[in-house]
């Protein structure tokens, strides 16, 4: 009997330990449901971003990580990479052992993204909208007060240097007219190509000069205002140079620069690049860049619009300022962020070379300022696979792309042993452009039709300069103020009234527009020579009225004409 007791409870102690009818049917319905739940792949709760930060657990390796989630129309596909785990291959992993680069491109977006649509459409505001004439345009750029400024400045250095003058009515102040004219016979020599020609040349007479400027001003009064032109009190610059390496032409540059933006919002894709205005001279702050073809001059950081050429924002590289207001950091990415500051959060596109271009600044424009980038990168960078460098063992005309959450990463290989590296916080997916005989991706031809907006300034510029050969860095300057303002005012002028003209066209018609009012004010001086007179007549078309003042003989006062 107790060995029949014994196997009784051993029994029933083992029926204990099974799962009843009602354990085994909730058993049986966790697991359909468990099978439900992974062939459910339109479940509209699931995030379909790519490339989603993944967090790292303790003691967890990089092959225990799993896949981030793709759309799939198919349970199987979702169904498999929600097991896997990421494959060592399926990433290029940078030189920093961090940053991680996808194969795979994400799933393409049927709408256009946030970042590719510009919020501010793009021409001439509201202030410069009024202005039909030539004239007009221009002085948007160069306002009354900047002219009057630079008026009031020379007339204190004149002052300074009339006593080293034996025919001191050469050295008399100045007036906004005069001062017009003065540029309009620089713009006028620029369009001739004669802006490093002699003044002899300019002014003799000997049948072979233009008229046009013995009719405006003589030839020592233009050579005196040309050296006497100041753009600051040259009795208090020494005080503020002190804080500011730019002091001598720091009021009309900055006056100049905010009247650029205010005219004119540039379009939806715009250049940062360096112009060099050439300058041998003595400069604390000159500059060498081999690559330039003055190689030696002035550095001017500029934002330009990569279609029209409208120079919006300029920066004067002067090295470290002392301390004051105006030092700031020099840093590649501190400069972009000034130089895009009329563009910020209105979703526009910069194209820059890699100078200025990294990839933190890049996620930081594109998540802080709304702003995306396209650019070349250098190979030093520490978030570049090495296999992006490689190109010995590489195909001619190859390209290898790499995905992040926001950066597309690009190398393509144009020639033997040479490989170009560029970044794209615009483009999502990495195409060959179908056009490009040489297989170029369309980021690399995105990036050579816009990366050329500073440099094609920069040709223009060159093409008729005001710019004459100088010892002083300030004037230099203005020169170069003084060709993007002609370019501006051409694109102002264009937008207002849709009339197209030439270059040459209309700054020839700039310079007469600015050199006609004193033209006529020189008819009422009583003892100017009668073939200057006769000429002024002949050029301005002036007729005569009631009220002019009756011509004087040229024999009076003829020691002081000439």
């Amino acid at each position: 009997m107790d060995e029949i007791d014994k196997k009784n409870k051993k029994m029933k102690k083992d029926l204990d330990l099974l799962p009843s009818h009602q354990d085994c049917i909730f058993i049986s319905w966790l697991e359909e449901t468990e099978e439900v739940f992974l062939d459910d792949s339109d479940d509209t709760d699931a995030d379909p971003s790519y490339g989603d930060p993944i967090e790292l657990r303790e003691n967890e390796s990089d092959s225990d990580i799993s896949e981030p989630m793709h759309r799939s129309n198919t349970s199987q596909t979702s169904r498999s990479r929600s097991r896997s785990p990421i494959a060592q291959n399926s990433y290029y992993l940078g030189k920093d052992k961090q940053t991680k680069w996808y194969k795979d491109a994400p799933p393409k977006n049927v709408r256009t993204r946030q970042r590719n649509i510009v919020l501010r459409l793009p021409g001439v505001k509201q202030i410069g909208r009024d202005a039909n004439s030539i004239l007009e345009c221009w002085n948007l750029l160069f306002s009354n007060s900047i002219i009057n400024d630079i008026v009031k400045y020379t007339n204190i250095y004149l002052d300074k240097i009339r006593s080293k003058y034996t025919q001191q009515h050469m050295v008399r102040e100045t007036s906004k007219s005069e001062m017009n004219a003065l540029f309009g016979l620089l713009y006028l020599a620029g369009v001739l190509r004669s802006n490093h020609l002699n003044l002899d040349d300019l002014w003799s007479n000997d049948g072979l000069s233009p008229e046009y400027f013995r009719a405006v001003m003589p030839k020592a009064r233009f050579y005196i205002l040309l050296r006497a032109m100041r753009f600051d009190d040259i009795g208090t610059r020494a005080q503020r140079k002190q804080f500011d390496k730019l002091a001598a032409i720091r009021s009309v540059f900055e006056d100049f620069v905010l009247r650029c933006e205010n005219c004119y919002i540039v379009g939806a894709n715009v250049t940062i690049d360096e112009m060099l205005e050439s300058f041998r001279g003595r400069c604390s702050f000159r500059q060498y860049i081999p690559s330039k073809p003055n190689k030696y001059g002035i550095k001017i950081q500029a934002l330009v619009d990569s279609r029209t050429f409208y120079t919006s924002k300029m920066e004067v590289y002067v090295g470290t300022q002392p301390d004051g207001p105006y030092k700031c950091e020099n840093n590649p990415a501190s400069v972009v962020k000034r130089l895009i500051a009329p563009i910020m959060k209105t979703d526009r596109n910069i194209t820059m070379d890699n100078w200025y271009n990294s990839i933190p600044l890049a996620i930081d424009l594109l998540k802080n300022h709304n702003t995306t980038v396209v650019g070349t990168l250098r190979k030093n960078k520490r978030e570049i696979p090495l296999c992006f460098l490689e190109t010995k063992k590489r195909q001619l005309n190859s390209t290898m792309f790499g995905y992040d959450k926001d950066i597309l990463l690009t190398s393509y290989v144009p020639k033997k042993n040479k490989n170009v590296l560029l970044i794209s916080t615009m483009h999502e997916q990495g195409v060959i452009d179908p056009e490009s005989e040489e297989r170029k991706p369309e980021v690399i031809t995105y990036y050579n039709s816009t990366k050329g907006g500073v440099d094609c300034v920069d040709e223009i510029k060159g093409e008729y300069s005001v710019a004459r050969i100088s010892c002083r860095w300030s004037l230099t300057i203005f020169f170069s103020l003084m060709n993007i303002g002609g370019i501006n005012s051409q694109i102002v002028f264009r937008e207002n009234t849709g009339i197209y003209l030439s270059r040459r066209e209309f700054l020839k018609t700039l310079g007469k527009e600015l050199t006609k009012p004193f033209m006529l004010e020189r008819l009422q001086m009583p003892t100017l020579r009668t073939s200057i007179r006769q000429r002024i007549i002949k050029l301005t078309g002036y007729t005569k009225t009631e009220n002019e003042v009756p011509e004087r003989s040229n024999i009076v006062h003829r020691q002081y004409l000439h």
